[in-house]
């Protein structure tokens, strides 16, 4: 048995287990997967639930040093230049309750509008409360954890099953996305922050437009049923009703979202 430290939005904690679950800090940047699971996919008779190997190794090209996830309908599915699709990006803090399940849940709302194949869909977090997330060297919290077990819980209730990992937002989400929808104003914020930071470095360069701020909205901004609302609020802390009050906006608002991409795009 041996110490190990868990991060969470609180802090670290301490407590004995069996095997160290989180490396060092240092080793993690705003494109790296989370080394768990990198080293899944490369050391033999490794391997992470839930996360595929072919996820963290490149291609022809080799390792790219970028968070991957697979996108169902998406280009690394069916050999189409993403580029084609409409790109829609969720954004929340630690993409692992709210983002995922706006996610999850306009992924049904385009399926049951027979549109799956016009788009390009997934999510991702501003550092889950680390302030220096989108900086040279930062790292985020939750990077590869799954959905919340209390927002997956309420989201099965409902038919609707939350599947991606949670990965920070990094520059080429500006060019694949035209649609990036943040949460609450924190976000839109965080989302702005970074994006400045990156238009001037190295790391974003020919990544992020300039105009970049053209694409970013909030989600509350596409309800219909519940207009007025200024923001879908962090379930994290609070009880199980916050979850439920998560689901009953984005099903609002991502109907509004699709019928407000439909208009524009002549879908």
């Amino acid at each position: 048995m041996q110490t190990c430290t868990t991060r969470t939005r609180a802090g670290p904690r301490t407590g004995t287990c069996s095997r160290l679950l989180v490396a060092p800090r240092c080793s993690l940047n705003p494109y790296t997967t989370s080394l768990r699971a990198r080293r899944a996919a490369t050391s033999p008779g490794t391997s992470v639930p839930g996360v595929s190997p072919e996820l963290f190794l490149g291609g022809a090209k080799g390792n790219t040093g970028m968070s991957t996830r697979a996108v169902p309908n998406s280009a690394a599915a069916n050999g189409d230049d993403k580029r084609a699709k409409i790109g829609v990006l969720f954004v929340c803090l630690g993409n692992i309750c709210r983002s995922p399940t706006a996610e999850a849940v306009f992924r049904s709302v385009v399926e049951r509008a027979g549109l799956q194949a016009a788009f390009d869909i997934d999510s991702c977090g501003t550092g889950g409360g680390n302030p220096d997330w989108f900086m040279e060297g930062g790292w985020s919290y939750h990077e590869g954890d799954p959905a919340d077990s209390r927002m997956s819980m309420a989201a099965r209730k409902r038919g609707v099953r939350l599947t991606s990992r949670s990965r920070p937002l990094q520059p080429p989400d500006f060019n694949r996305f035209q649609y990036i929808v943040g949460m609450d104003g924190a976000n839109l914020k965080a989302i702005r922050t970074a994006a400045d930071y990156w238009l001037v470095r190295p790391m974003g360069q020919g990544k992020v437009p300039p105009d970049y701020a053209t694409r970013i909205s909030l989600m509350t901004s596409y309800c219909r049923k519940s207009k007025g609302e200024t923001e879908v609020p962090d379930p994290y802390y609070g009880g199980l009703s916050g979850f439920e009050r998560v689901l009953d906006l984005l099903e609002d608002a991502c109907e509004g979202l699709l019928d407000t991409i439909r208009r524009e795009h002549g879908l």
